[in-house]
């Protein structure tokens, strides 16, 4: 997940139901910039996160009918690999969408600062992000913007977040999501931002492959993300293909640090104490040290 910060003093506090306790940083569109997203508290203290839209989604009737509808079709991407939509309304003149909190870094934090992805961990990478973009486009939705900061490893594996709940439009397509999708994998596995297809060699041969067909100038001329998953679990499972993705993705999960027991946090206040007295000590024997040779050699 991307950085959490403090809200902003003209932030808004709440969103319909939901009770805003932080700003999720680190995303843009490819515009350059990004609706705003938060951090936010369910009513019965779950978490979620809440991004807002604008209020030109819903300017005039026709296009307060259109969000509903939109959002009635994105509530139903199925939730292998992709974070689940949960909720989504209109507050005031400001429509909103909820989706379902993933724990866990993105991709683009886990590559920055551990560099490249292993081959096991990047197939695994590669599954999952087609499990979940294959989930999205068979709604008739699309991502829109993916890329390393729209998949987070979580606890069950790759997670891709943050789509769009619009259909196909302009420059937005499947075949763009592919493309994205390429270079998000090539991104994994060169610890960079791919720069031509000279990075292909540092892919496995049969993602390779898949990397190759998806960056192909021509939109249509890339294959769908269900051939790809096809592909890259090397059969096909007809009607339990996202489900068979997903179980194969989990290898990339990532299990956040379990937070410190009351023992430890009890502890750890006498632990840095003792370290301190040792510190104290050690710097004490030292000048003595210094002292006892200084007179030896006068």
């Amino acid at each position: 997940m991307s950085n959490i910060t403090p809200l902003q003093a003209d932030d808004r506090r709440r969103v319909g139901h939901y009770r805003l306790t932080g700003r999720v940083d680190g995303r843009a569109e490819a515009d350059g910039t990004s609706p705003p997203m938060f951090l936010a508290k369910t009513a019965d203290g779950g978490t979620v996160i809440v991004t807002l839209l604008g209020k030109e989604r819903v300017a005039d009737a026709a296009a307060r009918d259109r969000f509903a509808a939109e959002a009635r079709v994105a509530r139903r991407v199925a939730p292998f690999c992709a974070a689940r939509i949960l909720d989504a309304g209109i507050d005031g003149d400001d429509p909103y969408v909820v989706t379902e909190y993933v724990p866990g870094p993105s991709l683009a934090e886990v590559v920055g600062n551990e560099g490249p992805l292993p081959g096991p961990a990047l197939h695994a990478l590669a599954i999952g992000a087609a499990t979940g973009l294959a989930a999205i486009h068979q709604t008739g939705l699309v991502h829109g913007v993916f890329g390393p900061d729209h998949v987070v490893l979580g606890p069950d594996g790759p997670r891709v977040t943050h789509f769009s709940i619009t259909p196909p439009y302009g420059p937005a397509t499947p075949a763009a999501d592919m493309l994205a999708w390429a270079h998000t994998i090539t991104f994994a596995a060169v610890g960079r931002p791919p720069v031509g297809p000279q990075d292909l060699a540092a892919l496995p041969g049969e993602l390779r492959a898949a990397v190759a067909a998806c960056i192909t100038p021509d939109p249509a001329g890339r294959p769908a993300a269900r051939t790809v998953l096809v592909q890259l679990l090397r059969h096909d499972p007809s009607a339990g293909l996202l489900a068979e993705g997903a179980k194969q993705a989990r290898a990339a999960a990532r299990v956040p640090p379990a937070p410190p027991s009351r023992r430890q946090r009890e502890r750890a206040p006498r632990h840095s104490r003792s370290r301190a007295v040792m510190w104290v000590v050690a710097c004490a024997a030292c000048v003595l040290a210094i002292t006892v040779a200084s007179i030896y050699i006068t």
